[in-house]
């Protein structure tokens, strides 16, 4: 649908034709519209044809559904690293710490991009399930580290 177009913005020109005045700014990026770029996301709110997806919600993005897949891949390798003994387990271990906290990570940016409506919000749930295993990772990562501090400091004393 396409509303009539408005006076030029104070000399301002399209930034798809810059020959063109424009008629509307979009409400997401700023970028000048013309009457043949600009659309309409619930018949008010202007524009342009790249911020429309998103303020329509777009898909979900990679980083929303990759985030729990890596966190889970994360929670598995530490509990991995308790069955597989010796080097190979602290390698899994190693894997694990990497993999689990990219998931979280990756949780956390959706989640604040969602937020700043620079991704789709249909990446919320991806996002958020990220994030709930992504702290279970890592909470069940810093009780191991502290187990080890304490291993570590009763096998060993204290240095001097």
């Amino acid at each position: 649908m396409t509303v009539p177009a408005r006076t030029s913005l104070s000399g301002a020109h399209c930034g798809n034709h810059p020959a063109v005045a424009a008629v509307e700014i979009c409400t997401r990026c700023g970028t000048f519209l013309c009457g043949e770029c600009v659309e309409y996301f619930q018949e008010t709110t202007a524009a342009c044809a790249n911020c429309l997806p998103l303020l329509r919600g777009g898909p979900a993005s990679v980083r929303a559904r990759v985030s729990p897949l890596f966190s889970t891949v994360g929670l598995g390798c530490l509990v991995a690293g308790f069955v597989v003994r010796g080097r190979p387990g602290l390698a899994i271990w190693a894997v694990g710490f990497v993999v689990g906290f990219a998931g979280l990570a990756f949780g956390v940016q959706e989640l604040r991009l969602i937020r700043a409506n620079q991704a789709g919000k249909r990446g919320r749930g991806w996002a958020r399930a990220g994030l709930f295993i992504g702290a279970l990772f890592a909470l069940g990562f810093g009780l191991l580290a502290a187990s080890f501090a304490l291993f570590t400091y009763r096998a060993f004393g204290t240095p001097g």
